[in-house]
C-alpha cells in the first residue's frame, strides 16, 4: 500500500536539528521560529512569527519623524537667538560674512539617518525600519572667500535588507527559511561648495548662508549576507532524493527520511566612484560654533551587480570655526582707532601751532597798524582845527564796519576797530547808512541791512557815544546795487 507523505519530520530528526542548529551558534529566536513549525498538505506554516532580534536596533518611523521635527525646530530658534544676540553685540558695525568666511579653517561632526536604493537584496516581509539606517562622520573645510569653500569628508553608514517568509514552499530544496543582508559603507570625498545666499550680497541675516556642493568620492563597502535554509531528503533503494510535493513511499522497501536545518554567512564587498551633491543650511550660533541641516545624494559609477544605485543621507551637523574669539577682534578693532585717533590728535596739535603762530603775527601788525591810524586821527583833527574859518562844515567818510555775507554779526577785528574809532569821535556828530549786497530777496537784503545799523549803534553807545550824536541812521538794503563785499558795510561820516 503506498502511503504519500507531503513532508515528514521525525521527533529524532528535530533533536538532531535543534543540537546542529545550537553548535552552529546561531541566534536562539532564530532556532525557535524554525522548529516551532508544523507542516499540513505540503506546505510550512509558522504559527509563532516573532520577529527576530535585528543585528542593530533601527528607529522606526515614527520616531524618526519626531526626532527629525525636534532638530528642524531646535535650528529654528537658536537661529533665531543668534540673529538676535548679532543684532545688539558689541563689535563695531562689519561684514560677518567677510570676518568668519575669508581665508578661514573649520571642522564639523555630522550625524543622521542614510537611505539606500535599487539594492539587489529585496526586503520580504521585513520590518518598516531596515528602510533607513544611521549615519556619522566628520570633515574639514577652507572656506576661500564667503562665496566658496573646499574641503574633505569621512562618512560611515549601513544599510539593511531582511527577508521574513511568512511560508514556505517545500517544492524545492532546500528552502530558504530567513535571510539577513547588512553592508556596511566608508565613503571619502573632496568637495567644493557654493554659498547661495552670497546672491544677495547686502542682507542682514548674514548668520544664514546656504552652501551648494558637489565634488568626487570613493566608498568602500563589506557586508555579508546570513540566510537560514531547510533541506530534506529521502532515501530509498539506495537513491537519495529530496522531498516535494508529489512524494510517495511503498512500504516494500526500506526508506530513510533526513531533515536539517542549515545557516549560511556570505560575504559580499565593493569599492567605487561616486558623484555627490548635497544642499546645507547653516546657522551661526556664535562666532566659533555653527549647526546646520544637510541632505546629500550620492550616485554610483559603474556599481555593478552588488551595490546600490544611490546612497542618500539626512543629517545634522556642528561646525568649529578656527576664528579669533570676540575679544580679540574688539582689542584688533580699538586698537586701530586709538592709533588712528592719536594721529589725527598729532595733525590737529601741528596745525593749532601754525595757527596761533599765524594768529600772533596778524595780532601784532593789527596794533601796529591801530598806532598807525590813532596817529593819523590825531594829525587829521590838528590840520581840521587849524583850517581857515570861512570852512564852516567839512564831510568825509571817516569809517566804514565790513559784515560777512548774510550776517549782521560783527567780528572780533572790526568790533575792536570800532572800538577805537569811537574813542576818538566822542562829543561829534555821526551819520550811519546801512547796507546789504544784492544777492537775495529785496526785503529780506532790507531787514538785514537794518540788524547791522542796529549792530552799530548799540557798539558806539556803548563806547560813550550819545544816541542824540547817531543821526541819521538810515538803512538802504541793496538801493545802491552793489553786488560785492563794498555792499556788505555800515559807513559811518563825521560831520563838523
Amino acid at each position: 500500500m503506498a502511503v504519500d507523505h507531503k513532508y515528514l519530520l521525525s521527533l529524532k530528526t528535530i533533536l538532531t536539528t535543534k543540537e546542529a542548529f545550537t553548535n552552529l551558534n546561531a541566534p536562539a529566536s532564530d532556532t525557535a521560529l524554525l522548529l516551532e513549525g508544523v507542516v499540513t498538505g505540503g506546505t510550512l506554516n509558522l504559527m509563532n512569527n516573532r520577529q527576530t532580534k535585528p543585528l542593530i536596533p533601527p528607529l522606526s518611523g515614527r520616531w524618526t519623524k519626531m526626532g527629525l521635527s525636534v532638530l528642524f525646530f531646535s535650528t529654528l530658534s537658536v537661529s533665531a537667538l543668534a540673529q538676535t544676540n548679532d543684532g545688539k553685540r558689541t563689535l563695531p558695525p562689519q561684514n560677518q560674512n567677510s570676518e568668519l568666511r575669508t581665508r578661514t579653517w573649520s571642522i564639523y561632526a555630522e550625524g543622521g539617518l542614510s537611505w539606500s536604493t535599487d539594492v539587489w537584496y529585496q526586503n520580504i516581509n521585513a520590518k518598516k525600519s531596515y528602510n533607513q539606517s544611521p549615519a556619522v562622520g566628520g570633515g574639514v573645510d577652507f572656506t576661500i572667500r564667503p562665496w566658496v569653500r573646499v574641503g574633505a569628508e569621512y562618512l560611515w553608514s549601513r544599510y539593511r535588507r531582511e527577508q521574513r517568509f511568512s511560508k514556505l514552499d517545500p517544492t524545492t530544496m532546500p528552502i530558504k527559511a530567513y535571510g539577513n543582508y547588512l553592508m556596511n559603507y566608508h565613503n571619502a570625498k573632496l568637495g567644493v561648495g557654493f554659498n547661495a545666499m552670497e546672491l544677495w550680497p547686502r542682507r542682514r541675516a548674514q548668520w544664514f548662508n546656504i552652501w551648494i556642493s558637489t565634488g568626487i568620492g570613493y566608498t568602500t563597502a563589506k557586508g555579508n549576507e546570513h540566510g537560514i535554509f531547510f533541506s530534506n531528503t529521502k532515501t530509498q533503494g539506495g537513491q537519495t532524493t529530496p522531498i516535494g510535493e508529489g512524494t510517495s513511499i511503498s512500504n516494500d522497501s526500506e526508506v530513510t527520511i533526513t531533515g536539517n536545518v542549515r545557516t549560511t554567512n556570505r560575504h559580499e564587498n565593493f569599492d567605487n566612484f561616486y558623484i555627490p551633491a548635497s544642499l546645507h543650511f547653516e546657522a551661526d550660533v556664535t562666532r566659533r560654533f555653527t549647526i546646520g541641516l544637510k541632505g546629500e545624494m550620492d550616485w554610483l559609477i559603474k556599481r555593478k551587480d552588488i551595490a546600490p544605485k544611490n546612497l542618500i543621507a539626512g543629517l545634522a551637523t556642528v561646525r568649529y570655526n578656527f576664528v579669533p574669539s570676540r575679544a580679540k577682534g574688539l582689542k584688533t578693532f580699538y586698537d586701530g582707532e586709538i592709533s588712528s585717533l592719536n594721529n589725527r590728535i598729532n595733525e590737529l596739535r601741528q596745525t593749532t601751532a601754525v595757527e596761533r603762530e599765524r594768529a600772533a603775527r596778524e595780532a601784532a601788525e593789527r596794533q601796529r597798524l591801530e598806532r598807525e591810524n590813532a596817529e593819523l586821527q590825531r594829525k587829521l583833527s590838528e590840520c581840521k582845527n587849524k583850517a581857515p574859518e570861512h570852512i564852516v562844515k567839512v564831510e568825509e567818510i571817516s569809517h566804514f564796519v565790513q559784515f560777512a555775507n548774510d550776517s549782521f554779526k560783527m567780528s572780533r577785528e572790526e568790533a575792536y576797530r570800532l572800538k577805537m574809532f569811537a574813542q576818538s569821535v566822542k562829543g561829534q556828530k555821526l551819520a550811519l547808512v546801512a547796507e546789504a549786497s544784492t544777492p537775495g530777496q529785496a526785503d529780506y537784503n532790507q531787514r538785514l541791512s537794518e540788524k547791522r545799523l542796529e549792530q552799530v549803534i548799540k557798539a558806539l553807545v556803548k563806547e560813550g557815544i550819545a544816541k542824540a550824536d547817531i543821526t541819521p541812521q538810515i538803512a538802504i538794503g541793496e538801493r545802491d546795487g552793489k553786488p560785492t563785499a563794498e555792499g556788505r558795510r555800515v559807513t559811518i561820516k563825521v560831520e563838523k
